[in-house]
Order: C-alpha cells, then sequence, then structure tokens
C-alpha cells in the first residue's frame, strides 16, 4: 500500500478540512435553501479553467453553490447526493464578486463561509475561526505523525477508536480541543495512538457520591481506581490526565492540596487509551471503560459530567435493563453497552454553587468493556468503520478485502450494507414506537461486532444521549426524580425524531453508504433503496403507532441537524435545530 510522504500529509490533512467545510455548506445551506446552481453548462467561460477538462467525464459531478452575497463555490464531486455526503474529485475552488476564481484553503474557505453564512442567519462567533484553524491543525499534526508508515485503522476495537483521523464529516471544527497550550497533544490524544496513565488523587469518603445497580459502591469504587493505598476513612478517584491538569490549578482545589485534605497521587491510576470522544478511557482487561469529566471545549461543546447527567445514566440503566428482560419482543434485538455506576466528589459544607463545580469536575461514570465477551478484534468503532485512511481512502472497503480475502463484489456489498442497516434500524425504531426511548445513534455511538467480516451485532451506547419521550417515555419510569434530571432526560417526541432520524440517515447510513461505494456511487440508491425496504419490513411487525415512519416512508423530507448554525450562533448544542433535506430513496406512487 502506498504510504503518503510528509509533504503530501498536509495536502491531505487540508483536503479533509476542507471537506469536512463543504460538507456543513451544502446540508445546512446549499441543499435546504436551493443554492446549488444547475446552469454551469450554459456559462462555461466563468468557471476555473483548471476544471474544463475533467468536466468532460461522465463520472465527475460539478457542486456549484451559489451564496445570496454573491460569493461562489464550486467543487467536482463523485455524485449529487440529496443528503449532502459525497467524494470531493478536486479542490474547492471560491469566487468573490467581481474577482476571479481561486482555489481555496480552508482558511479561506472558512472566512468566506463564516461571511456569507453570518449574512444569511444574522449571527456570529469570533471564536469560530480560531477553531476552525486549531482542527485543522490537528489533522495537520496528526497526518505528519503518521506520514510514510502503514497504519490498519479496522485492526482491532482500539485502533478503531484512535484512528478516526479527521472526526465527524458534518463539523466545521471537528478536531477542535481549546486546553492549554502547554499541555502536549501527543501524549494524551487518541489520534496519536496515545497510551497513559489515569491520574489519581485520594479524597475523604465524606462528600463521596457513589451510585451503582447491580454491584456495590465498594466494587464500582475500586472499578474506577485501585483502593489499596487508600488511607482509612479516604478513597482514591482517578481523572483523566487534561482534566486533572485543569483542577490542580483551580484555587480552591490548590488550598484542599495545601491543607492536605485531599493527596495528588499524580498520573498512577490504570494504563488506558484514549478513545474517539478523548474523555473516556479504555482499559485493557478491565471491566469498565471510564468516563470522566473533561471541562474543554471538544468539537462543539465542553465535555463535563454533569451531576444531573450522571444520575440520569443510572436511571436509563436501570430502565433499559427492565425493558430488556420484561419487554424483550418489543426492543427490536436492542444490544446496548450497560454504564452500571457512577461517582463524584465534593468537599461536605460548601456553598451550592462550589459543590456542584466539584462534583462536575471529579464526576465519572462506568461503562461495560463489551471487548471482554466479544474480543477486541471482533469490535470496530462506525465513525472509523465508515470513515478514511491517511489517503483518504475508505478504510471499510480495504477491511472487507482483507477479511474476505478479495474484492467484495456488489451483492456481496449490499448484503453486507443490508444486515448493518437491519441491526441498526430495528432497536432504535421499536424502542422509540413501542417504549419512547430516544437513542443518539450517531457513529461515535456506535460499536459494530463482526465474525469475519460480517456484521453481528451493533452495540448502541452513551447513557448521556439516551432520552425519553414526555408523552411516553417518561411515563414508564418508576419512582420519584429529581426535577433537573428529569428535564435532562424528557423530550417532547416530535424533537426526539428529528435527533433520531438525523443520527440515523444523515451522519450514519449516509457515511457507511458513502465509504462502501466509495468507488462505485451507482451502487448507492440500491442502498438507499434498502433501507427504505428494511424500514417498510420493521413498520409492518411494529405493535404500536407508527405516524412519523408512515410519513418518512410516503416521501417526508429528513431533518437534518445544524451543527455549523449552532457554531455560528455561538449557542449550546442542546439548543441546535433543524433543516429539512429530500429524503434519498425512491417512494413508490
Amino acid at each position: 500500500m502506498n504510504v503518503p510522504t510528509l509533504s503530501a500529509s498536509r495536502v491531505i490533512a487540508d483536503q479533509a478540512a476542507m471537506h469536512a467545510l463543504l460538507n456543513c455548506l451544502l446540508k445546512e445551506f446549499a441543499l435546504p435553501m436551493s443554492l446549488l446552481a444547475d446552469d454551469w453548462r450554459e456559462q462555461p467561460l466563468g468557471l476555473p479553467f483548471q476544471l474544463y477538462r475533467r468536466l468532460q467525464s461522465p463520472q465527475v459531478v460539478p457542486l456549484m453553490i451559489r451564496m445570496p452575497d454573491g460569493v461562489q463555490f464550486i467543487v467536482l464531486a463523485d455524485r449529487k447526493d440529496t443528503l449532502g455526503s459525497q467524494v470531493c474529485l478536486s479542490s474547492v475552488f471560491g469566487k468573490r464578486p467581481g474577482m476571479r476564481w481561486q482555489v481555496l484553503s480552508p482558511a479561506l474557505m472558512a472566512e468566506s463561509m463564516l461571511e456569507s453564512c453570518s449574512a444569511i442567519t444574522q449571527q456570529a462567533n469570533p471564536e469560530l475561526m480560531t477553531q476552525i484553524i486549531a482542527s485543522r491543525d490537528l489533522k495537520r499534526a496528526v497526518t505528519a505523525h503518521f506520514a510514510g508508515r502503514e497504519i490498519a485503522p479496522l485492526s482491532d476495537y482500539i485502533a478503531s477508536e484512535q484512528c478516526l483521523w479527521y472526526g465527524h464529516p458534518a463539523q466545521v471544527a471537528p478536531k477542535a480541543r481549546l486546553w492549554p497550550a502547554s499541555l502536549r497533544q501527543e501524549e494524551v490524544s487518541p489520534e496519536f495512538r496515545a497510551e497513559v496513565r489515569l491520574h489519581l488523587f485520594e479524597v475523604p469518603l465524606d462528600g463521596l457520591w457513589i451510585a451503582a445497580n447491580g454491584m456495590s459502591q465498594q466494587q464500582a469504587l475500586a472499578a474506577f481506581a485501585d483502593q489499596d493505598a487508600a488511607r482509612p476513612g479516604r478513597a482514591i478517584i482517578s481523572m483523566h490526565p487534561i482534566q486533572a491538569e485543569l483542577f490542580r490549578a483551580d484555587p480552591r482545589v490548590q488550598r484542599l492540596l495545601a491543607m492536605q485534605c485531599i493527596r495528588d497521587l499524580g498520573r498512577s491510576g490504570f494504563l488506558s487509551h484514549p478513545t474517539a470522544s478523548v474523555r473516556t478511557m479504555y482499559v485493557r482487561d478491565h471491566g469498565y471503560f471510564i468516563k470522566g469529566s473533561l471541562n474543554v471545549r471538544i468539537t462543539n461543546c465542553v465535555r463535563k459530567n454533569a451531576w444531573y447527567e450522571l444520575e440520569s445514566a443510572l436511571l436509563i440503566d436501570r430502565h433499559l435493563q427492565r425493558l430488556a428482560t420484561e419487554n424483550a419482543a418489543t426492543t427490536g434485538g436492542l444490544d446496548t453497552v450497560p454504564e452500571p455506576a457512577a461517582m463524584s466528589w465534593s468537599p461536605p459544607g460548601l456553598p451550592a454553587e462550589d459543590s456542584i463545580w466539584f462534583r462536575e469536575q471529579t464526576g465519572a461514570i462506568l461503562r461495560r468493556n463489551f471487548c471482554l465477551e466479544e474480543g477486541e478484534r471482533n469490535c470496530l468503532m462506525a465513525g472509523t468503520m465508515f470513515g478514511r485512511d491517511l489517503r483518504l481512502q475508505s478504510n471499510v472497503l480495504a477491511f472487507l478485502e482483507q477479511q474476505l480475502g478479495h474484492s467484495p463484489g456488489d451483492e456481496q456489498l449490499l448484503r453486507w450494507f443490508a444486515s448493518y442497516a437491519a441491526l441498526l434500524l430495528r432497536p432504535v425504531m421499536n424502542m422509540f414506537f413501542h417504549h419512547g426511548v430516544i437513542f443518539e445513534p450517531h457513529l461515535q455511538n456506535t460499536v459494530l461486532v463482526h465474525r469475519d467480516g460480517h456484521p453481528a451485532k451493533v452495540l448502541l451506547r452513551d447513557y448521556e444521549g439516551v432520552k425519553l419521550t414526555a408523552e411516553h417515555g417518561m411515563q414508564a419510569v418508576p419512582g420519584e426524580m429529581h426535577p433537573r434530571v428529569r428535564q435532562s432526560l424528557e423530550y417532547p417526541r416530535a424533537q426526539g425524531w428529528k435527533r433520531i432520524t438525523y443520527c440515523l440517515f444523515v451522519n450514519n447510513l449516509s457515511e457507511a453508504i458513502l465509504a462502501l461505494s466509495h468507488a462505485q456511487p451507482a451502487l448507492a440508491p440500491a442502498m438507499w433503496q434498502l433501507v427504505r425496504e428494511e424500514l417498510e419490513s420493521i413498520r409492518a411487525t411494529l405493535q404500536a403507532p407508527a405516524p412519523e415512519l408512515d410519513d418518512l416512508l410516503a416521501g417526508a423530507a429528513i431533518p437534518c441537524k445544524t451543527n455549523f448554525r449552532i457554531r455560528l450562533a455561538a449557542a449550546a448544542d442542546k439548543f441546535a435545530g433543524y433543516v429539512q433535506l429530500q429524503a434519498p430513496w425512491e417512494v413508490p406512487q
């Protein structure tokens, strides 16, 4: 296999950054606002001269975007997709009114995009350009780090977590991490294949909060950190190394350290691999992942564990266990990754604001290590499965060729995709319509378990993202809950449906189809028809009303979350809205 040289690696990193920007522009502005121009053939002299010869190829589709302020963008792609997922075959060109076309760098494209899109939304975020450049710079550092080396992103589970080189394909700054510049990325970032020990602190038992399902508090505490060195009346808690640096720098913590109320034990915890989410740590041969707080903006959110999210994760864990036991026939074969325990610590007697701060800094969740049961080599995170390698080629096609011993044919690709789509769609749809449970089945929350390359299970994870419909799901949860926990869990049904359909179709399946049809875009329509057929099969077996699915099968638009627009507004991700995109499958007349 050819591997990129150091000089080529920067070009690849910039191309990946450009493609993410373009995806956001297409999905959130060009497609829903009908800004794609189809009259370029009538005005060929107005196009970049570098594209003339390639425009004659039937395998090339020009995507020209004309913004309301007169700015234009054009790129050659392998397809025109109703959900804005395509392989770019050329550089992206830009043109301002009265000026000539020019090849855009990520910085130039971001500058033009931010200006044009802010004019539409009447919102601007002065920090966003800095985040876009930071994301680009990390991609450059990663591709340079591995230049000239062969890497197998799907060789095993941890490789799949740490080889998501380019991040979310529809975020403007997917690799932005706003932590102190003094901290070396290479030591703690998954993309550099980091392996690091968790940072430990000894704290008084007084103020320690632990909640657990199906295990004792002592078992839960021992799963977070070895307690053998804890002195009487004290416990040892663990933190992500970056979080520990931020925690130690706070004056409130420094006072406690000076008083010897808490002890800093340094990086002496479990040897851990940071996963794609950065703050969730994989400990090989340990029973649990450890998902800690990380009070840093990563991609689009500050990743701290709010106290109410810890409690809601335990509630969801109990609720899903109960449904799987008592209502297995109506869960669609649901396989999840349990989160059976959570903990946090705060010194007793503090004002409420300070107490919440400590709980959010120290909060952590245990997540069951599915690799112990399924095998590390059989578990792959879907984001990397359907992502790109260091040459921007499809990971999944190389994986299937290696597993099968030959390049898969069209029928094999269609069968493989049909199996994956069924494993993903059935539980999500059944849980929504039968039980009012709203999963967030995006690529990073999806783990494929395969047997010799063939899909065997899809594991849905991350209970922080699981919500319950106000109209149905919340009614099935017994007992009282804190109003703030209820607020974090409860979603209107219509909002929940938007979330599910965006994650399933725009975020997950469209990228799966793009990766599987990377060299054969003509396969994509057949794959989308398989999705439609699977939805019809699911609808026929549902034992509950499903008006939203009926509308979708009748041709309703698919909601697309506005990841870029909410960053332009400098607002929290939970306030993101949706635009409407045309469904990619044919609707029978």
